[in-house]
């Protein structure tokens, strides 16, 4: 007998992990899924049909809609068992009424929950007391952010207990992820977090069918580019501490390999990624990891401090291309410490050309390389 699946994807990235899931584990089953407003264009995707040819049905959930987010206690327990509109009231008017029994549901979301998630989870549980809760991977944070259950109150839990017999403890202990091996311990750790890690497998064939699925789906054109060196820019307006040895690395890097070899791809957040003419700019309208799907960074070197969007590329398609990590050369720019060696450390063991610049020396040498 199908089974109900229902996957929820908040960004591009949780879409393409979880088309990866869908495939590896429920070809078979009845699978829907909910977009979110967190990302600009999620409502325009959902209305141009794209979706359908691959999902059993689509909802969007806009958490604008949600009255009030930050509920008190009593206002929680009464809409966990009691009544609950919330979900009706985010979800595009007239769709709450589809919204089926769901015997698992996935979700993206290092540490705690959304909105979004929360209210999503309360109806479910009312509808069948034994659904299933499944976090996917999201990038870097959750190989280092240990999740935490979407019912994070111990009085909620026993709540759940004493009126549903529902342990969401038994129910929520799964996190899926590319690559196990590279989980910090907080996050590895099962006795600790209650959360087991299961690979999400991936060979050849899916690849290929993921990427024609995202590429249908968004239907995106990446651009190419000629320039041999790529820096990924970090999101900067954290590098309040000391933004000269940021850009300074980056104008040394250029000079380096040469400006018109080396192109600068800013963060959405970053304010230090500007060199007026002095360094061409990388724009383009898909998200980066798609960028890598389309073939285009195969031949590149990526050099960031320590962003992570460049070995997405890798965790989802296997792309070849070469990464120069240089977050050693530029502690004191950053507030936030960069205290992940273990995980970098990880990736450099489980891909051939991924590195670390420790020296000044060291990069020069890895550029030339």
């Amino acid at each position: 007998m199908a089974k109900h699946i229902l996957g929820i994807a908040s960004t591009s990235y949780h879409l393409m992990v979880f088309l990866f899931i869908k495939d590896a584990f429920f070809a078979e089953d009845e699978v829907d899924l909910v977009l979110t407003d967190k990302s600009p264009f999620f409502y325009e995707l959902y209305k141009s049909g794209r979706l359908e040819k691959y999902f059993r049905q689509v909802f969007f959930a806009d958490a604008g809609k949600i009255k009030n987010p930050y509920k008190s206690a009593p206002v929680v327990l009464w809409e966990s068992f009691a009544y609950n509109p919330t979900t009706a009231q985010m979800l595009e008017e007239g769709t709450f009424e589809k919204f089926d029994v769901y015997d698992d549901i996935f979700f993206a979301s290092p540490g705690m929950p959304d909105e979004i998630v929360k209210e999503i989870s309360k109806t479910a549980i009312k509808r069948n007391k034994k659904v299933c809760f499944h976090r996917f991977e999201d990038g870097f944070a959750s190989y280092t952010k240990a999740p935490v259950s979407t019912v994070s109150s111990s009085l909620g839990q026993k709540m759940y207990k004493l009126l549903f017999r529902y342990d969401i403890k038994e129910k929520e202990n799964e996190l899926y992820l590319f690559e196990p091996t590279l989980a910090e311990n907080n996050v590895a750790d099962s006795t600790a977090t209650g959360f087991s890690l299961v690979q999400i497998p991936k060979t050849k064939e899916r690849i290929a069918l993921v990427t024609e699925q995202i590429q249908d789906i968004l239907q995106f054109e990446s651009r190419s580019f000629d320039e041999k060196y790529m820096f990924l820019g970090q999101g900067t307006a954290n590098c309040t501490q000391n933004p000269l040895t940021y850009r300074g690395l980056i104008l040394d890097i250029a000079e380096h390999v040469g400006f018109d070899n080396f192109v600068v791809k800013p963060h959405p957040r970053g304010d230090h990624d500007r060199f007026e003419d002095h360094i061409r700019v990388y724009t383009d309208t898909c998200p980066f990891e798609l960028a890598v799907a389309a073939g285009n960074m195969e031949d590149k070197t990526l050099i960031s401090y320590y962003s992570t969007a460049c070995v997405s590329g890798k965790l989802l398609f296997d792309s070849a291309c070469r990464i120069i990590f240089l977050y050693p050369l530029a502690g004191d720019s950053f507030n936030e410490k960069c205290d992940y060696e273990d995980y970098f450390q990880k990736l450099c063991g489980l891909y051939e050309n991924i590195h670390i610049a420790r020296t000044k020396d060291e990069l020069f040498r890895l550029l030339d390389e």
